[in-house]
This record gives C-alpha cells, sequence and structure tokens, in this order.
C-alpha cells in the first residue's frame, strides 16, 4: 500500500468493469472537508478461508476516515461474513454478504466519510472468509487529515 496526496481535481468514476486494486483503487469524494494536508489511503487484502483485513493505516496526529468498502467472493456458496468496519467513531459496523458460485460483491459507499475513534488510529474491514470460497478479497478507501 502506498499513500498519495490527493489532487483537487473531481473524482474521475470508475469504470464498469473496472478491477479495483491497491493501484486502480476506488476513487474518493472529499466533498465537504478540507483537502489541505489530505493523504488518500486503501486498505486491500485478498484470501480465501481464512480471515482477510483491508487496513486503513493512521498516522501520529492525523485522523483516519473511511468513505467506503467493497467485499467480494467468488467459488463458494457459505455466508461471508460477518463482514465488521472497526474503529469508527460511534461504534463499529457490521454487514452480511450471500456468496454463490458465480461470484458476489457488496459495495457499500459512505455520503459522508466517518472517521476513526481516535487520533493515529487504524480502520478495519475484516471478513471471516467463506470457507468453500475460491478467493475473497476486501477493499477499503478513504484518507488522512
Amino acid at each position: 500500500m502506498t499513500d498519495s496526496t490527493l489532487a483537487l481535481n473531481p473524482v474521475t468514476p470508475l469504470q464498469a468493469g473496472a478491477i479495483v486494486t491497491a493501484a486502480n483503487p476506488i476513487p474518493v469524494s472529499l466533498s465537504g472537508v478540507a483537502t489541505s494536508g489530505v493523504t488518500s489511503i486503501a486498505g486491500n487484502r485478498t484470501g480465501t478461508t481464512g480471515a482477510v483485513v483491508g487496513t486503513l493505516a493512521g498516522a501520529a496526529a492525523k485522523t483516519t476516515y473511511i468513505s467506503g468498502f467493497s467485499v467480494s467472493a467468488i467459488g463458494g456458496t457459505d455466508a461471508v461474513g460477518p463482514i465488521t468496519v472497526a474503529n469508527l467513531a460511534g461504534g463499529s459496523q457490521v454487514y452480511y454478504l450471500n456468496s454463490s458460485a458465480g461470484g458476489s460483491t457488496l459495495v457499500v459507499n459512505f455520503d459522508f466519510p466517518i472517521p476513526a475513534n481516535a487520533v493515529n488510529t487504524d480502520i478495519t474491514v475484516t471478513t471471516t472468509a467463506d470457507g468453500t470460497a475460491t478467493a475473497v478479497s476486501v477493499n477499503s478507501w478513504g484518507f488522512r487529515a
């Protein structure tokens, strides 16, 4: 994972069928948020049958924000979850995803970025992978300010 300072340009929408990776993250909109000193971050991980954790890393004297996340699973039919977004101001959020052999994806974009519950705190998106899955991915995006 690498950090890069956000440019003050409009967000380019993700094209249909585009593959989300650390090098090609889902665009982050900072509408209503000061952009001076803001660093975009992504927490992307893949796995098969164990826990998969995407981490938006905290930094000294900065607050981490999550703008959204996605969880994808392919090759299994068991539920993927719980999917827990932890260390948020206001408490953790929990989601579930029904998997299918052909693949399933859950994408959550927050209308307003949600801050971590403290300065220099990681925000994690964790799922217990489908025990029969071929692949599970967790992608999260946000920023530090």
